[in-house]
């Protein structure tokens, strides 16, 4: 059996100035759930550009601020303590605007762990 309490601050960030990216998942070594934990200033986005996944579903959970999402079809803001999920082959680019008083703190969990990100030209 494995049990961990993580403290996002304890896990090294990677990733482009102006988001603080942190895979959990990683730290502790699970193969099957993508688990982060993500900070973006103003101006960036979390962290991949406009995609969608074959056959990953994510979710979304808002910590602090105000997460936007971009689809397709329509534009959603996400507020604090809200989820916003997506079923694979969905389109959608989650950033924080130009605009933001703050930065969005997000918690991103995605199942399968899978490498399947298919950029989306809109």
């Amino acid at each position: 059996m494995g049990y961990h309490v993580i403290d996002p601050t304890d896990v090294d960030p990677f990733g482009e100035a102006g988001r603080d990216f942190r895979s959990l998942s990683t730290a502790v070594g699970l193969e099957n759930l993508g688990l982060s934990h993500v900070t973006v200033a103003p101006g960036e986005q979390v962290p991949l550009q406009y995609h969608s996944h074959e056959e990953q579903e994510e979710a979304f959970y808002v910590v602090r601020g105000a997460l936007h999402v971009e689809t397709p079809a329509e534009a959603f803001v996400v507020d604090e303590s809200e989820f916003f999920v997506v079923e694979p082959e969905s389109p959608h680019r989650a950033f924080n605007p130009d605009d933001a008083d703050e930065a969005v703190e997000v918690v991103a969990v995605g199942a399968p762990s899978v490498d399947d990100v298919r950029r989306y030209e809109p």
